[in-house]
């Protein structure tokens, strides 16, 4: 639609890119190429940064700077951060960790798709790669699930419309077994 009306799609893969749902980027798995896309976490491994990256003649649709900068980021241009990004871009091509988030993704999502049909409490479970949502009956459910697991030690977020989702969002090179415990832990608290 974008493409016939004439329209920039801009896709926002702050939290989705760098191999967090299976692809490198989560449009990939639309077959989408955006005229513009915004990174960031996943580019570094956490270190502050991120990047827009677009089609030439979008970027060159911004005038040349003069005196002052028009066109910045937050994090532009930081040393640390940019050896980071590519130590950690590294780290992904040579561990294939976008490969493996595809697949220990699916693994998960058989896990708690399986254990679903055995809790008393409804769930919906949902994911691509290691971008999982376990989304409970109600926000209530999903906070007490949080704290519960947080005293257990392990980490887990509210997300969606109201809260109800609980948010999976694991390191990529998360061993197998602490990720199948956490979950087991997390799923313990549920009621």
């Amino acid at each position: 639609r974008c493409d016939e009306e004439g329209w920039l799609l801009i896709a926002d893969e702050i939290y989705s890119g760098f191999g967090r749902t299976g692809r490198w980027f989560a449009c990939e798995h639309e077959a989408v190429v955006p005229d513009l896309l915004c990174v960031g976490k996943g580019l570094a491994s956490g270190m502050p940064i991120s990047a827009c990256l677009g089609k030439e003649a979008v970027m060159n649709a911004w005038p040349p700077c003069e005196d002052e900068a028009i066109h910045t980021q937050t994090f532009l241009g930081h040393p640390a951060s940019c050896a980071a990004a590519l130590a950690s871009l590294q780290v992904l091509e040579e561990e294939h960790l976008v490969e493996r988030a595809a697949e220990l993704g699916a693994r998960t999502l058989g896990w708690l798709t399986k254990a679903e049909a055995r809790l008393s409490t409804p769930l919906v479970v949902r994911g691509s790669g290691l971008m999982i949502g376990i989304e409970c009956e109600t926000p209530t459910t999903a906070a007490s699930a949080c704290s519960f697991a947080l005293e257990r030690g392990v980490i887990v977020s509210r997300s969606g419309e109201h809260g109800r989702v609980l948010s999976l969002t694991p390191p990529l090179s998360i061993d197998e077994d602490a990720l199948r415990q956490a979950i087991t832990t997390l799923l313990g608290c549920i009621e």
